[in-house]
């Protein structure tokens, strides 16, 4: 396994398409495989380790899921409450209809709505009217990082909450700013600050030392560098020019959905959506958590078996799954509770398991549970717009066709 893997991650980075990868699998609560090929730092050819640093973007909402899941096991949160409820400005919503017209809901979006990207909400986009009001928004948030007005995360919920849908809730799926509401949400309902949260309630059980949404001094230099692979370099999200560094290494100088590149200090966003740093062993411990039915290995108790089953095996009505389909191409899976779902892996392109649930993330980051086989595979890229890759297909393969 090691070196077909080793073979497949060399030959993408010879054509340049990756800088590198890291690759951790765990089975039966023991480490399968764990390997680094490649670079975390062109400039300073600086290689990857087992304890570099990287940005998870949407690899954090399995995290702030879970940060969900526990407050709803406790009775605090419940996926039928009106956003609302905590966020004033989600009452008497408008969303736009096909010709652009615009229409008031016809019901409140919910926090169920927020967790299966079913609400309505959107990312920047500039080819959608909904998406180009976000990506405005997103504008004015990245316009004040580093500022004394940099955004808080209730005031960025605030915000978005006053943009105008892009659908029904409820009646679509499109991928979203959701979990960054759900950070905002948890702040209200348990009256601290996100990341708070977060460490008291995960991060330090876990001891995921190195889990956060900044990355101190002491530790900057474990931070991984993000690359822009040489074909999307013409233009980025946005449509506008992508900022690179100019000495030739392709790294990406842009603060992408609010979170500034080198997250060097506290954020005063804490996106629940794209805002955290880990690594790949952190990052295990909290996938093991889930698999272990919510215990640490010194048995305190994050989740109970019962709240993990509801957060990871929920159906979705066929038009959602449809959409899912659509937008995102990952047939086989249905999509609910900020995770993908395995429903059946005979539709999908490469080897899957039913029951398998992750997600990944904008610079490639990949997560993967299967119950089925007691497993984890996690994966770490730093490239711009990577998402689940050609790269990441074939690891998930050569793993799986082994486990």
């Amino acid at each position: 396994m090691r070196d077909r893997i080793i073979k497949a991650i060399d030959y993408y980075i010879d054509k340049k398409e990756i800088g590198g990868a890291s690759v951790l699998v765990y089975k039966d609560g023991m480490e399968l495989l764990s390997l680094q090929r490649g670079i975390a730092d062109r400039k300073n050819n600086i290689p990857l380790s087992d304890d570099t640093i990287i940005r998870l973007y949407s690899m954090s909402k399995p995290i702030t899921s879970a940060a969900v899941m526990i407050l709803i096991e406790r009775g605090i949160l419940d996926r039928c409450d009106p956003v609302s409820d905590y966020i004033p400005s989600f009452k008497k919503q408008y969303y736009y209809d096909s010709s652009g017209k615009k229409h008031p809901v016809s019901r409140e979006m919910t926090l169920g709505d927020l967790l299966d990207m079913s609400g309505g909400l959107s990312y920047p986009d500039e080819s959608t009217p909904a998406g180009k009001e976000a990506a405005e928004l997103f504008r004015d948030i990245c316009s004040r990082l580093g500022s004394k007005d940099e955004m808080s995360t209730l005031k960025v919920a605030e915000r978005i909450g006053e943009l105008t849908l892009a659908f029904d809730p409820g009646s679509d799926y499109l991928y979203s700013t959701s979990a960054d509401i759900l950070g905002a949400v948890i702040e209200k309902a348990v009256g601290m600050k996100f990341s708070d949260f977060l460490s008291e309630e995960i991060f330090r059980p876990l001891k995921m030392n190195d889990t956060g949404f900044f990355v101190p001094a002491e530790k900057q230099s474990r931070l991984a560098r993000s690359y822009v692979p040489e074909s999307h370099l013409k233009a980025g999200p946005s449509g506008n020019e992508i900022p690179i560094s100019d000495d030739g290494s392709n790294e990406y100088l842009g603060n992408y959905l609010g979170i500034r590149n080198r997250m060097e200090a506290p954020p005063a966003f804490e996106s629940g959506g794209a805002g955290l740093a880990s690594t790949l062993s952190d990052y295990m411990k909290f996938a093991q958590m889930l698999l272990r039915g919510g215990k640490t290995p010194e048995e305190q108790r994050i989740l109970s078996p019962a709240t993990i089953n509801f957060m990871t095996d929920r159906k979705r009505p066929a038009h959602i799954n449809d959409r899912f389909h659509e937008r995102f191409g990952i047939y086989g899976f249905t999509y609910s509770n900020l995770l993908r779902i395995c429903i059946d892996p005979g539709e999908n392109d490469t080897i899957r398991f039913k029951g398998e649930y992750g997600w990944d993330g904008w610079l490639g980051p990949f997560f993967a549970n299967i119950p089925s086989k007691n497993a984890t595979i996690l994966i770490g890229i730093q490239m711009t717009d990577f998402g689940t890759s050609s790269i990441t297909h074939r690891i998930i393969n050569i793993i799986s066709s082994d486990l």
